[in-house]
């Protein structure tokens, strides 16, 4: 709070003027210009001791600090919960066709047995 209080800091906002030469201006900067004027007359309206703008500068501090870390860090944790995911489901492949395996050598036992038997019995 006091790091808040040390930084916040609003500078008056002084009020808008309009361009001296706004009438010999070419069609495209009097656009600009008239846009330039509407949008720091709003701001002049909302807040002409400055708080707003200095609200959003911290804001903005403060996003940027939070997206730097996101857009680095997060495509490095979601490789890695995708990669974690990915050999979880090769392990649970293996465990399933190790549950199989020992049911398919003893199915082929009793096959090789049945058939020995028979085999036995018919050249008897």
């Amino acid at each position: 709070m006091k790091l808040l209080q040390k930084s916040w800091q609003p500078k008056p906002v002084d009020p808008p003027t309009v361009e001296p030469d706004l009438p010999h201006l070419n069609a495209i900067t009097r656009s600009a210009e008239s846009i330039r004027y509407s949008i720091l007359s709003f701001e002049f309206w909302i807040s002409r001791n400055g708080q707003v703008r200095e609200w959003l500068r911290h804001n903005a501090r403060i996003a940027s600090w939070l997206a730097i870390p996101g857009l680095l860090v997060l495509p490095m944790v979601v490789l890695i919960l995708f990669q974690v995911v990915k050999a979880v489901g090769l392990l649970t492949s293996i465990a399933g066709h190790m549950i199989v395996l020992p049911l398919l050598v003893l199915v082929a036992a009793v096959v090789l047995f049945v058939v020995v038997s028979l085999a036995t019995a018919i050249f008897r």
